[in-house]
């Protein structure tokens, strides 16, 4: 663990593992949707195919955009899709204790991870391409450190209380059972706030790496190993505490 965090040539290598986990989940994805099938679950058959194709889009912005994305995220997408896919066909959610819990935190972190890179790219339009989103930049989307894990943790709350009144209604109108009561919502949403937390401290231990004068959208930008810790962007060894 000790040379991963120093960065001695595992930097690749944990750009490799995280494409090989990828293509794991898009084969477990295929799977699935042969299960739905088999089981006659023609309604939850598309998941699995719409599954695979969100968890190839962070390969494509990389690509399109030529940037490098938080190492993390391109796997946590589809294993926070997973945990919901698999619920629902394989019926872990009703059968599995705490299992919805665990989705919920993770969930969390994959949606607070792609958050994190949100702002990133809204430093990388506005300094590498010249192109802002916003001319005049509003608070809620300032990129100081604050602002960044404030906006974060805000988001993440919101959307964790959008899902559960999402699930009662879904239960009220197709007559589910996604929501067993109040308790099943409390616990679901400390799911929500125990994953928004990792991602804020995730997010603060990333923007520790960023040097004096460089702005957030530095961690999206692949730099030389001597100038830049090898390490991957989600867990650096701090080089200097100050962001800007």
């Amino acid at each position: 663990m000790g040379d991963f965090m120093k960065g001695k040539g595992s930097f690749y290598n944990a750009r490799n593992a995280e494409i090989f986990i990828v293509l794991v989940f898009e084969l477990i994805f295929i799977g699935l949707y042969i299960q739905s099938l088999l089981i006659g679950d023609m309604t939850r058959s598309l998941w699995p195919l719409i599954s695979i194709i969100l968890t190839l889009v962070p390969f494509v912005f990389e690509w399109k955009d030529k940037v490098s994305l938080p190492f993390g995220l391109k796997m946590m997408v589809p294993f926070a899709l997973f945990l919901h896919v698999a619920g629902g066909i394989m019926r872990w959610y009703w059968e599995v204790p705490f299992f919805d819990k665990l989705a919920h935190v993770v969930s969390a972190i994959a949606l607070g991870l792609i958050l994190f890179t949100m702002y990133q790219y809204l430093d990388y339009r506005e300094y590498v391409k010249k192109k802002p989103f916003f001319k005049k930049r509003v608070r809620f989307f300032r990129t100081q450190e604050l602002d960044v894990l404030a906006g974060i943790l805000v988001i993440l709350v919101i959307f964790g209380l959008a899902w559960e009144l999402s699930e009662e209604a879904i239960d009220l109108v197709w007559h589910t059972t996604y929501n067993f009561g109040l308790v099943d919502s409390v616990t679901d949403f400390s799911g929500d706030i125990i994953g928004a937390l990792i991602v804020v401290y995730l997010a603060h231990r990333s923007m520790e790496i960023i040097p004096p004068g460089e702005h957030l959208e530095y961690l999206l930008l692949d730099h030389d190993v001597s100038g830049r810790s090898a390490t991957p962007d989600i867990l650096p060894v701090p080089e200097n505490p100050e962001f800007f």
